[in-house]
């Protein structure tokens, strides 16, 4: 098995972010897709984008990422 089989293949994801506006004010919004698969989702927190990256294996759980 060579190197190259052992890295996940690539991907790429589009992200928006928007501002929303509630009764308890803005709000910041986002949508991420990955373009390969066409499977979106929108969130409201970073880490509910970085845990849709993960189901693709791009990012392991330890990568660095905080979650403050």
């Amino acid at each position: 098995m060579t190197e190259d089989s052992l890295r996940p293949p690539n991907s790429t994801f589009v992200v928006r972010f928007w501002q929303a506006w509630s009764d308890a004010g803005p709000v910041w919004r986002g949508r991420i897709e990955h373009v390969q698969s066409g499977e979106n989702t929108t969130f409201l927190h970073l880490e509910e984008m970085v845990d849709f990256v993960r189901r693709f294996g791009i990012m392991a759980t330890g990568s660095g990422l905080s979650r403050d």
